[in-house]
């Protein structure tokens, strides 16, 4: 299968690298900067405009994986070339694009996925069964760690903030297993960090959910420590805590402390399950569709609002 990608930065790479251990062909590059080096490395041809890519490539699926300002006009050009795609989270900084694209999708029936790979985890299925037993009454999320190095991050009109652009895949996976949401307290604050002077994202955040299958969440985000100390989703149950974090699968009860691996990398498995949606031409093959990641965008967008407004 003949695949481009859009954005030359570090999830570029993972995702090339994915690509091509999959089987996958890497046709063409788009990028500002560094677009004839990711040609070189992973095969294909560079180019600085998506419509360019377009107009000159066979292109089976592209991967769009660009900061989330940079959302719209690339995915409205692979709309017009019928080009099916995934876009990496988050998928825009706010709603209103999101929604242009998913109404250009519809009009246009062309199939687009979501980076939302925390789904597709192996230990998915173990985990709803453990929720099916012991239904949770309570989930709290946190993504704690530090200001990435990039730096369109520390500029909330360029990422969205930490709400939106990490804790993103925290609020998804909730969805993912408890249903919809509605965002019941949001409060944020906005500290100066001594390393970061041009910072004007929250540096840390905190929101209660309350979902509509019965369980409330807490949900908080910190971008001032030294690494990503904690990114995980914990389902507290009647005699059971389940925690999801990116490395394990861990149940916590009266028997005492499980741990399973979560598996092979999920960006690879929800690669792997878009290439076989666009071979077979099965959007339920994918791990999530670009519908339902607008409702994940939505929901993070309403608690930032609410946080911060």
């Amino acid at each position: 299968m003949k695949v481009a990608l859009i954005g030359t930065g570090y999830i570029a790479g993972r995702h090339a690298a994915a690509l091509t251990g999959l089987g996958a062909e890497v046709v063409g590059h788009v990028g500002r900067s560094g677009v004839e080096g990711a040609a070189a490395r992973w095969g294909g041809r560079a180019y600085r405009d998506t419509a360019e890519l377009v107009a000159n490539e066979d292109v089976d699926a592209a991967w769009v994986c660009v900061p989330p300002g940079a959302h719209g006009g690339i995915e409205l050009a692979l709309i017009e070339g019928g080009i099916p795609f995934y876009a990496e989270k988050p998928i825009g900084v706010d709603v209103d694009v999101p929604r242009r694209i998913a109404a250009a999708l519809r009009e246009r029936g062309v199939m687009a996925g979501a980076g939302y790979y925390w789904r597709g985890v192996e230990v998915i299925g173990e985990l709803r069964r453990m929720l099916a037993e012991t239904p949770p009454v309570l989930v709290r999320a946190a993504w704690h760690g530090l200001v990435p190095p990039v730096p369109w991050w520390r500029v909330e009109a360029e990422s969205g903030g930490q709400v939106v652009e990490q804790a993103t895949h925290l609020v998804d996976l909730a969805r993912f297993l408890l249903g919809e949401a509605e965002v019941v307290h949001a409060a944020a604050r906005h500290v100066p960090l001594a390393d970061h002077p041009d910072l004007d994202v929250a540096v840390v955040s905190a929101a209660t959910l309350a979902f509509d299958s019965g369980p409330l969440g807490v949900f908080t985000a910190t971008c001032v420590l030294h690494a990503t100390v904690d990114a995980e989703v914990e389902f507290h149950c009647e005699g059971r805590k389940v925690t999801l974090t990116n490395k394990v699968l861990r149940r916590e009860d009266a028997d005492g402390t499980h741990e399973t691996p979560i598996g092979r990398d999920p960006l690879v498995i929800a690669d792997e399950r878009f290439l076989a949606a666009v071979r077979e031409q099965d959007p339920r093959l994918l791990v999530c569709d670009y519908a339902d990641a607008l409702r994940t965008q939505e929901l993070c967008c309403r608690v930032r609002d609410a946080a911060t407004g």
